[in-house]
């Protein structure tokens, strides 16, 4: 009698199950990873839009008006004043859409003043995204 040497069917649809479990699992923590990397992007573009908008309200002694056209406007077209030190900030084109600075997710960024969020401050100014899903708790702020 001749025993054949292989694999079995068996045998080899559990490597492939074991296979496809690990490859599940690194797939999971590939997107929890890219979610987080997109995070610390917004959270980077709030924090340098406070330091822009800083440094223009030091220059004018105020905010520019509500709206992240008038926000986007306010810190890269020069009105031709006296008063103008800027540009405050400049914006790659792929980051501005419709004249707004957009988000990693594609949506504009929310600009207010005065602010109302942030507390303890009386003169201030609220920025926030709303995050990978619009309407939920996930929004990523400056408070």
């Amino acid at each position: 009698m001749i025993k054949n040497k292989g694999f079995t069917l068996i045998e080899l649809l559990v490597v492939i199950m074991i296979i496809m479990s690990l490859a599940g699992l690194i797939v999971g923590g590939a997107q929890q990873a890219r979610k987080r990397a997109l995070i610390t992007n917004a959270k980077a573009d709030i924090a340098s839009l406070e330091t822009a908008l800083s440094m223009y309200e030091v220059d004018y002694g105020e905010y520019p008006a509500s709206g992240n056209a008038n926000m986007v406007s306010a810190l890269k077209d020069d009105p031709e004043d006296d008063i103008w030190r800027g540009p405050y900030m400049m914006f790659k084109i792929e980051d501005l859409s419709g004249g707004q600075f957009i988000d990693p997710w594609g949506k504009a960024y929310h600009y207010t003043n005065p602010g109302t969020a942030a507390r303890g401050h009386d003169k201030y100014i609220d920025i926030w995204s709303d995050g990978p899903r619009d309407g939920e708790s996930d929004d990523v702020t400056n408070w």
